[in-house]
């Protein structure tokens, strides 16, 4: 049996809450439904559900891939564990998680092996069901999918609390229509006097005989004030004219009319009022005019704004860039928006079919769009196509096609979509493709690792060398890490710097490793890549092998990322440049929340300098003429990045002609602005990286002659670029150093890469180069010149001494190890009979290491050596062979007691507590004496003697010196 879900702390309030959503068993509703397509897009799952946890089920508000299925039982909800937390619950295999393994819809239909859920949170943090997707195979979701399934569920709950917030609405709203119906009813009823609508009496010339409480209340006057005055007193100048018109027509007529028109009220107002006026003849006043009003103000700025909104979305999409299209599958009826004609580059009276429309795709576009379109109608997919498209005016142009089915009743209906032209785009594309060839190739000719790695530490570049490393092809490398490609754990030396470079800190080591059965030194450099906000996509890494060489090669290179497109934003503020709306992509990028009011910013705040200048002497003036501003302009950003942007800018008006606000739509061209700028940066940010390198670049062409020169190969030469360049290396090296080089530089030319050292013993300093010409091949494979790396190497040869020094040295503890004792004993032992030996094991040291960890450990053999050295003398030889285990050498003994006195001064120190760190720590010592040596013998017998003499202290009881007896010799005392 499967385990039932746990109850969560706040089960009450939280199906309260669900309740109060008034959504269970609710018909479906094309938002959560779109949520729910989106979110198996993004993830690329069959099924996806957007799921209601109740008491005792699970009900399906949305279903995509899951049909007829409407709820499940809560025991066996999936969903049931994610409303335990906040965060998405992932299961990659539902058959090896105990939860999950013996449930039915696992063992059962659907057969569930991965399920990924994000709960559903509404104000105030109740979780309520779930955003999940579902396969029938185990997987696991990326990064970026985690966080689109995350966003879709926030956006499903702030959907969920906003219909539920429209419902409590549109009930009050019918309660108050009933209250208002009711009350209308006995209004009616009662006298006239009573009624809501404006009702008044009025003789042929307009003068006002009666007017009901409501008429004169709703114009700000008493009805006393207004009987015996003039009816086209309030009416709005502008509009009397053609009101008396319609009035004289009715009292000629005697046929009612209804019409609308503006009146002013007592402070000035201006209203709009719709009139049903008609004749009734009076016995006492003759012909009369009977008005009946309603205020229709509200109606008519709705109207305005609809009108308003309607141009200000054909504009925005002119500007955009994008247009619409609908096609009617049962009439057939194709629709274009004016933005589409434009793509096209056809008339107003060009009548679109999905025939045309299909061919003005080029052939090799036709099939695909005809295949989404067919899969769309069967599945109901939506498509997002680039595609070729050749316009009416016989333009060719790269197009992104999307769209969509709507369905009724199981059948298709309805196709729709966005049309926008991504020409420019797809240049830029090809452009920086191109540009990216060349880097490969330069980094490919160069004699360094070069690579980039993920925050996983997996490879997403890698240059020849760096391939040639690990003996694999590229597509063998990318996407696994190094410990994968060598079948072994990664060392210390190269794990730890790459957690550093991952937290955000460049790194400059050097590291040993084994290539081709071979120890290899190379000096490594990683560099942390960060995103927009700070934080670490990944690294970028330099390897130069420096076992034959003394300086490290400096050939950092960024692989730009590429900016993805983003939302459009869209600012509307008032006449004084007051923010009253912001859409949710400029909230996003200024880091403002959803729901945080806008109502106390300014538009200039956002603006640079620049803009709030270009806003003052064009924009504005070019509004209040009527005109539409659009131009390039700069803005800030969260955390005052300044941005470029393609900027709209459109005025409304009011009644009077008066701008009354603005709306702006701003589109980021920082992606456009940073790949045209790219291109143009290439040869600078190549010069650069080359001339920051210490070691000498050139390349040659076929024929010998250089055609590019670094600053280092212009100091090696004495010579300035000018003077080298286009000119052989015999005119530029003289003839000596060219005959020298000659054979490698003939190899080099048919296509051999070659590496050869030069000595200059006569420079003062002595110099050493090492040279390696690297071959440049055509793509047809035939050489095209050669690139030249030169290095000076002298200073690597000195290290070599110094190498060996520190090969002899315990790396803990800085004392002689077991090789650096003996040469040092060895160099002692010559002609000296009086020579004396300690060897030293510490007692209980074995407990620090199991109780308090190596590092402590280690901490007090650094202790204990820097004591020993201490108390011996500068002459003396002091070392560390091992563990725990130390000797000291002492030359010119006269007597062995003399041996045992610096015996015991260890054994003292040694019992001295140790603070390591807080700890205090308490060992001791073991110590074997041998003193003097047959000289007959070596000196290895004098240290045999000392760790017998060991071995029996320790047999003792440990914590004493034991002095080994003298061999029988006549040259000891």
């Amino acid at each position: 049996m499967n385990p039932s879900p746990p109850v969560p702390a706040d089960e009450a309030a939280r199906l309260a809450r669900l309740q109060a959503l008034r959504v269970l068993d609710t018909e479906a509703e094309p938002l959560f439904d779109t949520l729910a397509r989106q979110a198996a897009a993004l993830c690329g799952a069959p099924i996806a559900l957007l799921s209601l946890v109740d008491a005792d089920r699970q009900w399906f508000k949305a279903n995509v891939g899951l049909g007829g299925v409407q709820q499940t039982p809560r025991d066996q909800a999936f969903c049931a564990w994610t409303v335990l937390g906040d965060e998405v619950l992932e299961v990659a295999d539902a058959c090896a998680d105990p939860r999950f393994a013996a449930n039915p819809l696992v063992t059962g239909e659907p057969g569930i092996r991965f399920y990924a859920g994000a709960p559903l949170r509404l104000p105030g943090g109740a979780r309520v069901g779930s955003l999940c997707v579902i396969d029938r195979q185990p997987r696991r979701l990326d990064a970026g999918q985690l966080r689109a399934l995350q966003d879709l569920a926030t956006l499903a709950g702030q959907a969920l609390a906003m219909r539920a917030d429209l419902v409590q609405r549109a009930l009050a709203a019918h309660a108050a229509y009933e209250r208002e119906l009711q009350a209308a009813e006995q209004r009616w009823r009662a006298m006239v006097e009573d009624q809501s609508e404006l009702v008044s009496l009025a003789r042929p010339d307009g003068l006002l005989v009666y007017v009901n409480r409501a008429y004169a209340r709703h114009f700000g006057h008493e009805a006393r004030d207004l009987v015996g005055t003039d009816l086209f007193q309030l009416i709005e100048p502008r509009d009397r004219a053609a009101v008396r018109a319609q009035l004289d027509q009715v009292l000629r007529s005697g046929v009612a009319h209804s019409g609308e028109n503006r009146m002013t009220t007592a402070d000035g107002r201006e209203l709009w009022v719709a009139w049903t006026n008609s004749a009734r003849d009076d016995a006492r006043h003759g012909r009369m005019l009977h008005s009946v009003g309603r205020d229709i103000t509200e109606q008519r700025r709705a109207e305005q704004a609809l009108r308003a909104s309607e141009v200000f979305l054909e504009r925005t999409g002119r500007v955009a860039g994008v247009g619409g299209w609908q096609l009617d599958l049962d009439t057939g009826r194709l629709l274009w928006s004016a933005q589409t004609r434009r793509i096209h580059e056809v008339g107003d009276d060009f009548v679109p079919t999905l025939e045309n429309a299909v061919a003005f795709y080029a052939p090799e576009g036709r099939s695909q769009i005809e295949t989404a379109v067919e899969r769309g109608m069967q599945t109901g997919q939506p498509w997002d196509l680039e595609l070729p498209l050749t316009t009416a005016a016989g333009r060719r142009l790269w197009v992104r096609a999307q769209g969509e089915v709507e369905f009724e009743g199981g059948r298709p209906t309805r196709l729709l979509g966005a049309f926008q032209d991504v020409t420019e785009r797809h240049a830029l594309e090809e452009r920086l493709a191109e540009s990216e060839r060349f880097l490969r190739e330069l980094a490919d000719s160069l004699p360094l690792r070069i690579g980039y790695l993920d925050r996983e530490r997996r490879y997403r570049f890698a240059n020849r060398e760096l391939l040639r490393r690990f003996g694999r092809p590229a597509g063998e490398v990318l996407g696994r890490t190094r410990a994968e490609l060598l079948g072994a754990a990664e060392d210390a030396a190269v794990a730890e710097p790459a957690r550093a470079a991952l937290a955000g800190q460049a790194q400059h080591f050097e590291f040993d490793e084994v290539v081709d059965g071979r120890p290899h030194r190379f000096e490594n450099r990683l560099v942390p890549d960060l995103d927009e906000a700070g934080g670490v996509r990944g690294f970028f890494l330099t390897g130069i092998d420096i076992t034959d060489r003394s300086a490290a090669q400096k050939a950092l290179r960024e692989l730009t990322a590429i900016f993805d497109n983003t939302p459009d934003f869209v600012v509307q503020a008032d006449a004084r440049g007051r923010v009253l709306y912001m859409n949710p992509s400029v909230r996003r990028a200024l880091g403002l929340a959803p729901q945080a009011p806008v109502a106390q910013l300014e538009i200039a705040a956002f603006n640079t300098p620049a803009t709030n200048r270009l806003f003052v002497e064009q924009i504005v003036p070019a509004v209040q003429r009527g005109e539409v501003w659009v131009g390039p302009t700069t803005v800030y950003l969260a955390g005052r990045r300044e941005v470029p942007v393609s900027h709209m800018v459109i005025g409304h008006f009011d009644g009077a002609g008066r701008v009354e606000r603005y709306s702006a739509v701003m589109r980021d061209i920082s992606a456009a602005v940073a790949a045209e700028q790219q291109i143009l940066r290439q040869s600078a940010t190549l010069r650069s990286v080359a001339d920051a390198m210490p070691a000498t670049v050139a390349v040659t062409d076929p024929s010998g002659c250089y055609g590019f020169v670094n600053r280092a190969f212009e100091r090696a030469c004495g010579l300035p670029a000018e003077r080298i360049l286009s000119r052989s290396a015999r005119e530029v090296l003289g003839e000596a150093e060219y005959e020298r080089r000659r054979p490698w530089i003939e190899r080099a030319l048919a296509g051999e890469a070659v590496t050869f050292e030069l000595g200059y013993p006569e420079a003062a300093p002595e110099r050493y180069l090492q040279i390696d010409y690297i071959p440049l091949r055509r793509e047809s494979g035939e050489p095209d010149g050669f690139v030249v790396v030169g290095q000076d190497i002298s200073g690597h040869r000195r290290e070599t001494s110094q190498l060996r020094e520190q090969a002899q040295r315990d790396p803990l503890t800085g004392l002689l190890n077991r090789a650096g004792f003996e040469q040092a004993v060895g160099r002692m032992r010559r002609g000296d009979a009086t020579l004396a030996l300690l060897y030293i094991d510490l007692d209980h040291f074995k407990p620090v290491n199991d109780r308090h960890g190596h590092p402590a450990g280690d901490a007090l053999l650094r202790a204990f050596g820097e004591r020993l050295s201490r108390l011996v003398r500068p002459t003396d030889a002091v070392a560390r062979l091992g563990g725990d285990e130390f000797a000291v050498a002492l030359p010119g003994m006269q007597q062995a007691a003399q041996a045992q006195a610096v015996a015991a001064k260890v054994l003292a120190a040694a019992v001295r507590p140790f603070e390591v760190g807080p700890l205090q720590l308490q060992i001791g010592a073991s110590v074997g004496v041998a003193f003097g040596a047959d000289p007959t013998q070596d000196w290895h017998e004098l240290v045999a003697r000392a760790d017998a003499a060991l071995l029996q202290a320790k047999a003792e009881g440990r914590g004493r010196a034991r002095l080994s007896p003298a061999p029988e010799s006549p040259g000891l005392r």
